[in-house]
């Protein structure tokens, strides 16, 4: 966990933008510790998930891109890969995945985690770019329309995108892609 935590923070601080550092003060720990998934059978469903789940995807992106030329730049594929989920974290005083304190769902569904219905409900790509903007954290129009359709095109939110994606958003969308596979595989 530390190694990946490391590293993303190193990530981040490639993008010298002091919203992202203050954004990672603010979180620290809640970052740190965040899961990716609620079940055992998805991916990143411990502490740390998030965390790793964004490095993988950051590193993939990279090598997609250089490997097909899409002509993203770096800072993009490092802003977009390192926080399209971060909205897993919560609000800036709650955490949206709270341990499971029921041992049937644990057991019977290896559910780890359970939404904290105490948060406002929100898609993690909505709550993602509020706590961007609530941080001043500035993206451009591909970056921002990235984060939003990442959860993928299936959703009712993202159709209207299909067809006009960004490369940055179809990166996106294959490195995860590519990274979840490898992870639940």
């Amino acid at each position: 966990m530390k190694s990946n935590w490391d590293k993303y923070r190193t990530l981040c601080e490639k993008l010298n933008d002091e919203n992202i550092n203050m954004f990672l003060e603010f979180m620290d720990e809640r970052l740190l510790m965040c899961p990716a998934s609620q079940r055992e059978s998805e991916y990143g469903s411990h502490p740390g998930g998030l965390v790793e789940h964004a490095v993988k995807v950051a590193y993939t992106m990279k090598s997609i891109n250089e490997a097909v030329n899409m002509g993203v730049s770096t800072s993009s594929i490092l802003k977009v890969a390192l926080l399209h989920e971060i909205g897993k974290i919560g609000d800036e005083e709650s955490s949206l995945f709270i341990e499971q304190d029921s041992d049937w769902h644990r057991e019977k569904l290896g559910q780890n985690y359970k939404y904290n219905e105490n948060l406002q409900k929100m898609s993690v790509s909505h709550r993602t770019l509020q706590l961007l903007q609530r941080f001043g954290i500035k993206l451009s129009q591909d970056e921002w329309i990235a984060i939003q359709i990442a959860p993928g095109s299936h959703y009712e939110e993202n159709r209207f995108y299909v067809g006009s994606e960004p490369s940055i958003a179809l990166l996106l969308q294959k490195a995860k892609s590519l990274v979840i596979h490898k992870s639940t595989s």
